[in-house]
C-alpha cells in the first residue's frame, strides 16, 4: 500500500538553480542525456521561481494515473490530476470529503447501485480540451484497456454513463459505501482523450496531461520530474506559484546533504529517521508533519505447513512478548509513537482490540507456548528489508528478536533487497514479516478489505482466510450508518486481534523538512494529500 538513481545529482541541481536566478522561462531545458529525458511541448510563457523538493522514492513505472500506483507518483499525480474529490485541509475524519473536480455530493439512488455525479462547468485540461462528462466516461473505460493496477480501487464500478454534458453516473457491481474515498485517488483523476490519442500510449503515460494546477513538463527517468503552473486552471486561487522540481536521490543521506547544502528546498519523502533529531534542531530548517494512518507491524502467517504458527496460541505468545514502547524508544527515538491497540487509524471506526495483550507478559506468553505444545519454546524465521523500508527496520528485527527471545521465542533473522522481498511477501512465503502499511483514501473499508477480506494484499501475505471476517468486510462496504459501520469495524478488529495474525508496533508520520531561507508555503494534509500551490519562492515575488 504505501513504496532512485543519482548522475551527478549535485551538478544537475546546481546548473538548474543557476539558470536565470532560479527561473524557468518556457519549456525547461536541463543539461542530461536526451536518451533519458522526455520533455513537454507546452510552454510557460510566464518565468516562474524553482522549488526543488528532494525524494528517495523514485517513479519506476511511468506516471500514468491509471497504471502507475506506487507511492513515488501518488503526491505528483494529485496535482497534475483533479480526483472527482478531495481531502480538504485538516486531519479526516474532522472534515467531510469535498467535491473537486465534481460539482456537489453524489446523489445516490435508493438500492446503493447507482451514483449520479455532477460536474463542473468550464474545466479544461492542460491541452486546452474540454472536460466534461465524456471525458470522465473515456478516462474510466480506459482502465480497462491499460490493465490497471489502480483499477482495484473502483473494482466495485460496473460501468460509467453520460447523463448529459455535465453529469456521470456509476453503476456498481456492488452496494460500496467507500467509492467516494476512493474516487478522491489520482486515479479517478479524468485525462485527456485527445491527448492520449494523439501522443499514443507510450509516449502519453511518459507525460500525461490531466486538469491540475500543475501539468507536466520533464521527466528525466532516474533524475527528476518538472511540474510547471497551469495557468488555466479552473481554481485560480490554486494557480502554482512556482515550478516544481522533484528531484530523486539513491539514499537518504545523500538527500541530506543536498538540503543543508542548499541545493535543494525540501526534503519530501522518506527522511531517515536517524536524521530527525539533528534536522530538528537545524537553524536554517523547520518541518511539516502530518499523519498518514501509517504503521509498521509485524505479521505472523498462520497457514505455512509445519510452521508453530499455525497454532493460534504460538501466534498470541508473539503478541505478549512484543514491547512496542522499547521499540519506539530505541528504534525511532520516540518521535513514533508506539501503536498498541488497533492498525486502524482515526476517522476508520478504531476500536482497542488489540489491548488484550498489554502490558507485555513474558510470563502469559511461556505458558501460551506450553499450553501449545511448545515447552521448550519454539523457532522462527523473520524477514525484512532495509531497502525499502528504511534502516530503522533493522533495528526493529534485532528488537524483536530480543524481546521474543525471552518468551523461549528464537528468532532467526532474514533480510532481503526490497524486490525479492516484496514479490515474496506477497505471495505469502514468510512466515513472519516486518511490513509497513498506509490506508490509501479515506474510509474505513479501505483497511479493512485490504488486511481482514480472505482476497485483500496483506490477508495474502499472512494467508488469512475467514468467513466470519470476509462477512464483516462486505456488511461494511454496503452500510452508510456510521453508528452501523462503528459495530461493523469494531467487530471486525475484535476478531482479528483474536487471530493474531498482525502485531501493531510503530505509527509513523510523515517529516517534510525544508530552508527556511528558502520557501514558505510548506503543508501536509492527510492520505498523502499536500498542497504544492501554496508553496512560494522567498525573495521571488
Amino acid at each position: 500500500m504505501k513504496r532512485t538513481y543519482i548522475v551527478a545529482a549535485a551538478i544537475v541541481i546546481i546548473a538548474i538553480i543557476a539558470v536565470s536566478a532560479g527561473y524557468y522561462y518556457s519549456t525547461p531545458t536541463v543539461p542530461v542525456s536526451p536518451t533519458m529525458m522526455v520533455t513537454s511541448s507546452q510552454t510557460t510563457p510566464k518565468q516562474y521561481p524553482i522549488v526543488v523538493l528532494g525524494t528517495t522514492m523514485d517513479v519506476a513505472v511511468n506516471l500514468d494515473p491509471g497504471q502507475d500506483y506506487y507511492t513515488g507518483i501518488l503526491n505528483v499525480n494529485n496535482m497534475v490530476f483533479d480526483p472527482l474529490y478531495e481531502v480538504p485541509p485538516g486531519i479526516f475524519p474532522t472534515v467531510i470529503l469535498a467535491p473537486r473536480l465534481a460539482s456537489s455530493n453524489p446523489t445516490i439512488s435508493s438500492d446503493g447501485l447507482h451514483w449520479t455525479i455532477p460536474l463542473r462547468q468550464g474545466v479544461k485540461f492542460q491541452d486546452g480540451t474540454p472536460c466534461n462528462a465524456s471525458a470522465v466516461k473515456y478516462s474510466f473505460d480506459r482502465l480497462a484497456t491499460v490493465k490497471s493496477y489502480s483499477s482495484w480501487l473502483l473494482d466495485s464500478v460496473q460501468s460509467v454513463d453520460v447523463v448529459d454534458t455535465y453529469t456521470v453516473r456509476f453503476n456498481l457491481k456492488y452496494q460500496n459505501a467507500a467509492l467516494e474515498g476512493a474516487l478522491t485517488m489520482p486515479v479517478a483523476g479524468p485525462v485527456s482523450p485527445s491527448a492520449v490519442q494523439r501522443m499514443g500510449l507510450e509516449k502519453f503515460q511518459a507525460l500525461p496531461v490531466g486538469t491540475g494546477p500543475f501539468k507536466y513538463m520533464e521527466w528525466q527517468k532516474g533524475d527528476h520530474i518538472t511540474l510547471a503552473p497551469f495557468e488555466g486552471y479552473w481554481n485560480q486561487t490554486r494557480v502554482p506559484k512556482v515550478t516544481l522540481v522533484y528531484k530523486f536521490f539513491k539514499d537518504n543521506a545523500a538527500m541530506k546533504l543536498a538540503l543543508q547544502k542548499g541545493d535543494i528546498d525540501i526534503a519530501w519523502d522518506y527522511v531517515a529517521v536517524s536524521d530527525y533529531p539533528s534536522l530538528m534542531a537545524d537553524p536554517t530548517l523547520k518541518y511539516a508533519s502530518a499523519s498518514e494512518g501509517y504503521i509498521v507491524w509485524l505479521t505472523l502467517n498462520d497457514n505455512i505447513p509445519g510452521s508453530p504458527l499455525q497454532n493460534v496460541l504460538v501466534r498470541k505468545a508473539v503478541e505478549f512478548s512484543v514491547n512496542q514502547s522499547e521499540i519506539s524508544q530505541k528504534a525511532f527515538h520516540g518521535i513514533f509513537p508506539p501503536l498498541q491497540d488497533t492498525p486502524f487509524a482515526p476517522g476508520f471506526y478504531p476500536k482497542p482490540s488489540w489491548n488484550q495483550y498489554k502490558p507485555t507478559d513474558l510470563t502469559k506468553a511461556k505458558q501460551l507456548l506450553t499450553s501449545a505444545g511448545y515447552p521448550n519454546g519454539v523457532d522462527l524465521t523473520l524477514w525484512f528489508t532495509p531497502t525499502a523500508y528504511g534502516n530503522e527496520i533493522s533495528d526493529v528485527a534485532a528488537l524483536l528478536q530480543q524481546q521474543l527471545g525471552k518468551a523461549g521465542i528464537r528468532l532467526t533473522l532474514k533480510s532481503v533487497e526490497s524486490a525479492t522481498f516484496i514479490g515474496n511477501f506477497r505471495g505469502g512465503q514468510y512466515e513472519m514479516a516486518i511490513g509497513q502499511m498506509s490506508p490509501d483514501y479515506p474510509d474505513a473499508d479501505n483497511v479493512a478489505s485490504f488486511i481482514a477480506s480472505s482476497t485483500g494484499s496483506y490477508s495474502k501475505r499472512v494467508r488469512l482466510n475467514d468467513t466470519t471476517l470476509d462477512q464483516l468486510v462486505k456488511q461494511g462496504a454496503a452500510t452508510s450508518d456510521p453508528a452501523q459501520r462503528a459495530k461493523i469495524y469494531g467487530d471486525l478488529q475484535d476478531r482479528l486481534a483474536d487471530l493474531a495474525v498482525y502485531v501493531p508496533l510503530i505509527q509513523k508520520s510523515n517529516f517534510y523538512f525544508y530552508r527556511v531561507d528558502r520557501v514558505t508555503g510548506v503543508l501536509s494534509y492527510y492520505f498523502q494529500y499536500s498542497p504544492w500551490w501554496t508553496l512560494e519562492k522567498k525573495g521571488t515575488s
